[in-house]
C-alpha cells in the first residue's frame, strides 16, 4: 500500500482527513502529525499487516466503527468534509460484524 502510489494517495489522504477532524473538534496535534505518522507507516516491517486486516482475513468483527468510521462521526459532528474516510468506511462497512455464517 505505502509503495503504489494511489493507495499511497489515499492513505495520506486519510491521515489528513483524521488530523482535520480533531483539530476541528479542538485537538492540538503537532503542526508536522501527518508527516509524523507517514513516517511511522515508512519504518514499519514490510510484512506488517494491521490489526483490522488480520480481523477481515478471519471474518472477524473489525474495529472500524473506532478507526475510519469514528473519523466520519466526529467530522460529521465539527462539520468537516471526510471523503477518503467515508469511501473506506463505506467499502469495509459489509465486514463490519465479521463474516455472515451460513
Amino acid at each position: 500500500m505505502r509503495e503504489h502510489e494511489g493507495s499511497r494517495a489515499l492513505l495520506r489522504s486519510i491521515i489528513d482527513e483524521a488530523v482535520s477532524a480533531s483539530r476541528a473538534r479542538g485537538v492540538d496535534l503537532p503542526k508536522d502529525y501527518a508527516d509524523q505518522c507517514m513516517q511511522l507507516v515508512d519504518d514499519v516491517a514490510y510484512t506488517m499487516t494491521s490489526s483490522m486486516y488480520h480481523d477481515l482475513a478471519r471474518g472477524k468483527r473489525l474495529e472500524l466503527p473506532w478507526l475510519s468510521g469514528g473519523v466520519v462521526s466526529l467530522a460529521r459532528e465539527a462539520g468537516v468534509a471526510v471523503p477518503a474516510n467515508t469511501f473506506a468506511t463505506l467499502v469495509l462497512e459489509p465486514y463490519v460484524n465479521g463474516r455472515r455464517q451460513g
